[in-house]
């Protein structure tokens, strides 16, 4: 088992990708992205795998509010509205 660690500063959320030596590391490397707001210079897709791509701030972090965002995400009708075709569908054996 190998663990890695290395500090990020609090001003500069920005640490190089080791997706070069460990291709394993693509996924973790965007879910800390997504959850924390870490960037990782030279990585290959760094993009949002866990939240919607339009949602604002990084969940996981101290000063995101506990309440969630301070206005409602903008996808939140649609995906309720979605759900609610889904149910059409649901068996009831």
């Amino acid at each position: 088992m190998i663990r890695l660690k290395a500090e990020v500063g609090e001003e500069d959320l920005t640490i190089d990708s080791v997706t070069s030596v460990w291709i394993g590391a693509n996924w973790h490397e965007r879910e800390t992205f997504d959850l924390f707001g870490i960037t990782f210079s030279g990585h290959p897709d760094l993009r949002r795998i866990l939240m919607p791509e339009d949602w604002e701030g990084h969940p996981l972090r101290k000063d995101y509010p506990l309440k969630g965002p301070a206005t409602e995400w903008q996808g939140f009708e649609a995906v309720l509205e979605r759900s609610r075709r889904f149910r059409e569908y649901e068996w009831h054996g």
